[in-house]
């Protein structure tokens, strides 16, 4: 899409041309027309609403199919709290979740390597290994206090590391849900 694409009737257009599809993707995952018409408009509202946080890297299409399945999934959450989603959505995202997860693995690292090395172990240990700061004192012979600083200053290190190169979404536990590249980078 285009710079400036996402204001005014460039953006209308696009997402009119998706609106059909769209209503596609839902009518699939739900059991009648009605249901899929008052989603698929939920959706493009929730669509215009939000258009103006869309950084211009992302792709258009991605995005809306994205706002689609949380909204359906939204939509069977306040049905019946209780019952689970169906295997169509539960598995939807649970391959691409995890080969985020493991390509934001590979990412770190990576730049863990390149730290220095006062911090590189200390932030290995604890962030890979997960090993309490403790036992990692111990392990470096250094003291707690040492290892509690080493551990912070190189967690915001690596954490600038990777959000100089991508753009993250996180669920509520606070995991890896979505990966936004900012700039070419390797990761």
């Amino acid at each position: 899409m285009p710079a400036g694409a996402r204001n005014g009737t460039d953006f209308d257009a696009a997402v009119t041309g998706f609106a059909a599809r769209l209503r596609g993707f839902i009518r699939r995952r739900v059991s009648d027309n009605a249901t899929a018409d008052d989603l698929t408009q939920e959706t493009l509202l929730k669509v215009y609403r939000s258009r103006a946080g869309v950084p211009e890297t992302q792709r258009l299409e991605a995005w809306l199919y994205r706002i689609a399945r949380n909204t359906v999934i939204d939509h069977y959450r306040r049905r019946r709290p209780t019952v689970e989603l169906p295997a169509v959505l539960a598995a939807e995202p649970a391959d691409d979740v995890a080969e985020l997860r493991s390509a934001v693995v590979a990412a770190m690292r990576r730049f863990l390597a390149e730290m220095p090395e006062t911090y590189r172990e200390p932030v290995r240990l604890a962030e890979l290994e997960g090993l309490p700061l403790a036992k990692i004192a111990l392990r470096l012979d250094l003291s707690l206090t040492a290892v509690k600083a080493r551990v912070r200053r190189g967690r915001v290190m690596l954490r600038k590391k990777l959000q100089d190169c991508c753009r993250f979404e996180f669920d509520r536990m606070g995991k890896v849900i979505g990966c936004e590249r900012r700039k070419p980078c390797d990761c």
